[in-house]
């Protein structure tokens, strides 16, 4: 098994070279959250056992690129919401969407790492279509994706006595430091026709997407003790 750790931390060090380019951090993302998936690992079980739990909230931003970024950049928040992360929309820049998560570090690893491999699903399941078509299909996606997501967690949860006040302490902890550092918020509406053909399908894609309710435990156990 020591094996699959160190090719998985080596997949994770590789995504997060800033000189990686971006369809290949992509990719080892979306290699390395599988082989965590295959293999029941977490990132604490990846990371060095020796290094202490950093429950510091920390600040990060990535930039989604290329077609339908702006769909794709709501389901990399999405799926930061459900690791306890709080964040926002920021300005586009050179043309890519830009997220801004605050949260402990591990956590939006493990959001970042789930989002690329959920992005390596959409764009290989996104069927073939007008843009109108497509961007519906996206908007389903990504809801479909939330919803599994928000099953793991409630299974990780009921299965796991105490981890539900952990990460509802970390989402606070989070959106606290979001509130003193961030810039100021206001709320936005995005509508989408959730009966037309195109949402449904993409929505029924999303549901199949599974991170395994282990990407939600890391350090929880510790923190829980």
């Amino acid at each position: 098994m020591s094996t699959q750790r160190d090719k998985i931390q080596a997949l994770l060090t590789l995504a997060q070279h800033p000189n990686t380019p971006q369809a290949e951090a992509e990719t080892a993302l979306a290699l390395a959250s599988k082989l965590m998936q295959k293999h029941g690992l977490s990132h604490d079980d990846v990371a060095d056992a020796k290094k202490p739990e950093d429950t510091a909230v920390v600040v990060r931003r990535f930039a989604v690129h290329g077609p339908y970024r702006v769909r794709r950049q709501n389901i990399l928040y999405a799926i930061g919401l459900a690791h306890s992360c709080a964040g926002y929309r920021a300005d586009d820049e050179d043309g890519a969407c830009i997220v801004v998560f605050y949260g402990r570090d591990a956590d939006i690893t493990a959001a970042y790492t789930l989002f690329g491999a959920a992005d390596m699903m959409g764009l290989r399941l996104l069927p073939k279509g007008d843009r109108s078509w497509r961007t519906s299909w996206w908007q389903g996606f990504q809801r479909g994706i939330t919803e599994a997501l928000a099953g793991a967690k409630k299974e990780f949860i009921a299965e796991t006595p105490g981890s539900g006040l952990v990460l509802a302490d970390r989402m606070k902890r989070a959106q606290s430091e979001l509130r003193a550092k961030g810039p100021r918020l206001t709320g936005g509406y995005s509508y989408s026709d959730t009966s037309s053909g195109a949402y449904n399908s993409g929505h029924s894609a999303g549901r199949g997407f599974s991170s395994g309710s282990r990407s939600f435990t890391s350090g929880v156990r510790g923190e829980i003790g």
